[in-house]
């Protein structure tokens, strides 16, 4: 994926300048990320109420994901798959399990670290933080998120200086309020991916 070559490329560039404790090791250990699995618990935070639910999220720099769905139990099983051209849902608990989309919304595709590279580079107007999670010291990185509108308009995330996970993924509306908040539980960097990861499987 040439588009994601060249943001790793200039991510490159970027990660010598050294803003902050630990902004240059979080740099390159994104830059050099092929791809990861992660454990992770989402929330999407409304006026009126928040819903959570626990997935399990895979993604290259291919720009393919997968979302598998473990908790709630009514939702346990369902899964959103990206192949790199289409949008596949399965959802075990309907009569037509799968269903297949052209095009993806932000509200998920935001979610994935790779978006989180690419608006990262492309953006204008980024910065660079400290703070706590949990009593660990982690580097903040933000940035703006261009043409997915007003609820979707910048992303904040937190990766540990020791050991260089990502922790925390937060995605705001225009006026700063928390939309989406990605909490990760569990990650790994380049794991061994089956070759039909990002193939859906006929049901």
């Amino acid at each position: 994926m040439k588009k994601l070559i060249l943001v790793m490329s200039i991510l490159c560039c970027l990660c010598g300048c050294g803003k902050v404790k630990g902004y240059a090791s979080a740099q390159d250990k994104l830059m050099n990320m092929q791809s990861y699995k992660a454990e992770v618990d989402i929330s999407y935070i409304s006026s009126e109420s928040e819903s959570t639910y626990t997935a399990v999220q895979t993604a290259d720099n291919q720009g393919r994901y997968k979302l598998e769905v473990t908790s709630p139990e009514n939702l346990k099983g369902s899964s959103i798959l990206f192949d790199g051209k289409m949008i596949w849902q399965y959802n075990p608990n309907i009569e037509q399990k799968i269903s297949i989309k052209a095009e993806d919304k932000p509200e998920r595709s935001e979610l994935i670290l790779f978006s989180f590279i690419e608006n990262y580079v492309k953006s204008t107007d980024t910065t660079v933080t400290t703070a706590k999670t949990e009593g660990e010291p982690c580097t903040v990185l933000e940035a703006d998120i261009e043409g997915a509108g007003k609820f979707i308009a910048s992303e904040k995330l937190w990766i540990g200086n020791e050991d260089m996970l990502p922790k925390r993924l937060v995605i705001y509306d225009t006026d700063g309020n928390e939309r989406i908040i990605v909490v990760f539980n569990s990650f790994e960097y380049d794991p061994q991916l089956p070759e039909d990861e990002f193939v859906i499987e006929k049901q």
